[in-house]
This record gives structure tokens, C-alpha cells and sequence, in this order.
């Protein structure tokens, strides 16, 4: 058990891993900047299919920690082409080639002087501000019926409920990787990725605080817990996952190489949670209920099951990591 002074110790250290709102905010007018720049006719050709920048991954769940060790955040973010892009009509090169000419372009205009770096499945750009981003951008587009399908039911017989995995369904896109066999073929065989129903699903795990959260809104003067960014949440279970983070990069400062990534952490994390309403409470109920086998771990993406979040662990490198 955790007593009230050590709870109280938990708490300031969870506040002194977040990051100020400032930094949030700052995040958000670069993607709000972005995605109003592609969407212009005049500047981008993107801008003819709709494009719709969001955030994902540790800022758009409320769950980012001040940089370990280093002086840049990363913002993870999806450009959406939702009209007249489709598997059948373009290849997985030429959508992200699209895109790489227009955040060039971008890049030129605002003044960013690092180039623009290609990653596997991403571009990356470098700002070098008064905040220090590294801006990773997915292109990506709306999956085939027969995938949403497909990972709707998989969802039901996982034990999601049916109105959760039909919501989360819907959002399923599929997005580029060089190293895909067919990355320069027409086919509708593309990486599924579903940042958006991640959070959707993580959203619903910290929804079961339910009164807490009716007391964050009430706080922020708004109707529901939803009208305010997750990051203004504040819950408890978003904290353990900050500090659970922090415990990973020490422990591992000096074998990055075996470093778990932060979506296991809080897949994990957010599965264990049970609604507690006192941070302490939480850390007690995660960390004695985060079970994986050592033998054969398997850690299943709650919004795509057959999607194994610790499959590099399965592999003869992640066997010797673990060894």
C-alpha cells in the first residue's frame, strides 16, 4: 500500500514529468498551420483530395513527458487524404511522394532551413525554433470496406464492445512504407494503422473515472469531459503512463536497443486500469496486474487484434535483446 505522503510524492513527480500547455499549444498551431496550408488550391496539390492533418500518438493522448536526455519533442501526425485517393488508384509510393513535394514546399515557405527527411513510413520535419520538433507526417487514406469490416469483427470477438469496435472500425486507414513488398504496385494489400480509433479506444479506458472526469469539465467550465482536449484531462491513468515512461528511459539509458516503445507501455497500462481515482491507486493496480509471457510474448492491438505490438520480441534480434 501507498501511503498519503507517498502519494503525495507521486503526484508532484507526475506533475514535473508533464509538459507546459505552452508546448501543447505550440504543437497544435504547427499542425493546424500545416493542414491549412494543404488545403490551399494555390499552394499544395494535396489540397484537391481533402487533406486532414491530426495528431497522434503521445499528443493526442495526453500522455507526452518532458525529453529524456535530449532538447526536441516529437510530434506524430497523420495527413489524411480522404477524396479521390484509393488503393486501386494509386501506389504507396506515388501517395507519398505527393505529399513529400507539397511538405517541401511547406518547408521552403516557412523558412525551416533543416530538409526534409524521409523515413520509412513518414517524412520528418526538423524545426529548430524556440520549441524543438521533430514533425513526423503519415500520409495515409481510407481503407477498403472489406478491412474495416474485418477489424470490426475482430474487435466483437476480442471482447470490444459492438458500438465501440463499429466506431473505432470506421477509422482504419491505410498508410505507406517503403519496405512493403508492393509499395510501387497497385494493390489494395497497404499497412493498417488506426491512430484516431487508438485514441477513441483510450479515450473509453480513461472514461472509467467517470465522476472525475465530470469534475475536470465541471473545472474547465465546459458541458463534457470531451470538449476539452485529452491532455487537459489530467487523469490519473495519463500520469502513471508518464511516469511508467520515465522508469522505461532510465532503466534503459544505457541499452536504448531494448528500450519497450511507449505504445506497449500504455496498451498495457490502459488495459489494466480499472477506473482508480487516485494516481497511486492506478501505479498499484497497473503494475500488479501487467502480465506478458517471457516465453512467447504477445501484445495485441486493441483496435486491430491480429496487429502484435511486441512481434519484434518474437524475432531472433528481439530474443537476444531480451537475453
Amino acid at each position: 500500500m501507498i501511503n498519503n505522503c507517498e502519494g503525495k510524492v507521486l503526484s508532484a513527480l507526475a506533475e514535473s514529468l508533464d509538459i507546459p500547455e505552452s508546448a501543447y499549444e505550440a504543437a497544435t498551431r504547427r499542425y493546424y498551420d500545416l493542414g491549412n496550408w494543404l488545403s490551399d488550391e494555390s499552394k499544395a496539390k494535396c489540397a484537391q483530395y481533402k487533406p486532414r492533418i491530426s495528431p497522434q500518438g503521445s499528443f493526442r493522448l495526453g500522455t507526452v513527458t518532458k525529453p529524456w536526455k535530449r532538447d526536441h519533442y516529437d510530434l506524430d501526425l497523420s495527413c489524411n487524404l480522404q477524396e479521390g485517393i484509393h488503393t486501386w488508384t494509386h501506389t504507396q509510393e506515388q501517395l507519398k511522394e505527393l505529399l513529400g513535394e507539397d511538405l517541401n514546399a511547406y518547408r521552403q515557405e516557412r523558412g525551416i532551413t533543416e530538409p526534409l527527411e524521409r523515413k520509412h513510413r513518414c517524412w520528418r520535419l526538423n524545426y529548430q525554433d524556440e520549441l524543438k520538433f521533430h514533425k513526423d507526417t503519415v500520409p495515409c487514406i481510407r481503407h477498403t470496406d472489406s478491412v474495416r469490416k474485418a477489424i470490426q469483427q475482430r474487435m466483437v470477438q476480442s471482447g470490444t464492445s459492438h458500438l465501440l469496435a463499429q466506431d473505432v472500425a470506421q477509422l482504419a486507414v491505410a498508410i505507406t512504407d517503403d519496405r512493403h513488398p508492393l509499395y510501387r504496385r497497385i494493390s489494395d494489400d497497404w499497412q493498417i494503422s488506426n491512430p484516431e480509433g487508438y485514441a477513441r479506444w483510450f479515450e473509453s479506458r480513461l472514461k472509467l473515472a467517470d465522476s472525475l472526469l465530470k469534475d475536470r469539465a465541471l473545472q474547465a467550465n465546459v458541458a463534457r469531459v470531451d470538449d476539452l482536449p485529452t491532455y487537459k484531462w489530467k487523469s490519473p491513468l495519463q500520469m502513471a503512463i508518464q511516469i511508467l515512461k520515465r522508469h522505461r528511459d532510465i532503466m534503459f539509458d544505457q541499452d536504448p536497443e531494448r528500450k519497450p516503445i511507449s505504445i506497449l507501455i500504455t496498451t498495457l497500462a490502459a488495459e489494466a486500469y480499472t477506473g482508480e481515482f487516485e494516481l497511486s491507486a492506478t501505479l498499484v493496480q497497473i503494475l500488479s496486474k501487467i502480465s506478458v509471457s517471457t516465453s512467447r510474448p504477445r501484445v495485441p492491438n486493441p483496435v486491430n487484434p491480429v496487429e502484435d505490438f511486441a512481434d519484434r520480441w518474437s524475432t531472433q534480434e528481439g530474443r537476444l535483446l531480451r537475453l
